[in-house]
């Protein structure tokens, strides 16, 4: 029996490691890219490791490139675009778990049905709102962070999570407060959303996490190189001719700085979230 309990502790670990190695290879590889030099990269066979680390390629995407105001636009619009899409998400799936309202069943599967549209089919809808919008000058929201943030900011993916993990808390917990005097905003406010940390911590990596690797979207509405994001920044260090691998590698490591940084800070949310969206499923 301890033999076999052995052998297959065995293969769990082996089979960890594989997935690990899939995992992770790419941005290992990543790495190892961008502190070559461009000789190595060309190089036959190739090599994993570089002979010598080289950290100039990082020193030029951000001296000779758009890349450090690429950077800053990114990070404007994904923190904006987070906090706009816990806020309103929240407050749409506080009205989904708690309130009675007619038609809150055909509204909440519109939401659901939001989540099943690819987002390419609604590029050219709301390229044509953004660029008619009134009061907004000859180019409507074109090449504005208004343009980059708001037509995607709230997410049907957002309201879905958070209303399954609200449905999770007890509801005698808002009949107390109601008791107390609470008002239905107080109840929100001071009750659920302080319950509901695991939930809008995930909420908001997702969020993060999107906004900062969209590309398609940006690239529909960034006209100038004011506005370009970290995403379209990156792409222009592929040309006709020639592609920098090394200089593409040492922009895609930087921009994973953040979402590394964003993942690690709410990493104790994040299975806890996980965990009380499956109770609110279940219910």
């Amino acid at each position: 029996m301890k033999t076999k309990q052995k052998m297959n502790k065995m293969i769990i670990y082996v089979l960890a490691s594989i997935v690990l190695i899939v995992f992770v290879g790419p941005y290992l590889w990543m790495l190892a890219t961008a502190l070559k030099t461009p000789g190595e990269v060309m190089a036959w066979p190739p090599t994993i490791l570089p002979e010598k680390l080289y950290f100039e390629n990082f020193v030029t995407i951000w001296q000779n490139s758009v890349l450090p105001r690429a950077f800053l636009n990114s990070v404007i619009v994904a923190l904006t675009a987070t906090v706009i899409n816990v806020f309103f998400a929240s407050l749409a799936a506080f009205a989904f778990a708690r309130l009675d309202f007619p038609g809150k069943n055909g509204l909440f599967l519109t939401v659901l049905a939001t989540m099943m549209i690819p987002s390419g089919l609604m590029v050219v809808p709301l390229f044509s709102m953004i660029r008619h919008m009134p009061f907004a000058g000859a180019n409507g929201w074109l090449d504005s962070y208004a343009g980059l943030i708001i037509p995607t900011a709230v997410t049907g993916f957002a309201i879905f999570l958070l209303r399954q993990y609200f449905m999770s808390i007890p509801k005698d917990l808002d009949d107390q407060a109601t008791i107390d005097g609470c008002s239905r905003l107080k109840v929100y406010w001071k009750i659920i959303m302080p319950l509901s940390r695991p939930a809008l911590g995930l909420v908001a990596i997702f969020s993060f996490l999107g906004n900062w690797n969209e590309y398609l979207w940006h690239l529909t509405v960034a006209r100038s190189e004011e506005m370009y994001t970290l995403q379209i920044a990156l792409a222009r260090f592929q040309t006709e001719h020639n592609i920098e691998w090394t200089l593409i590698m040492a922009g895609a490591t930087t921009a994973a700085i953040p979402m590394l940084i964003i993942y690690f800070l709410l990493q104790p949310l994040f299975e806890r979230g996980l965990s009380g969206i499956g109770t609110g499923m279940k219910d």
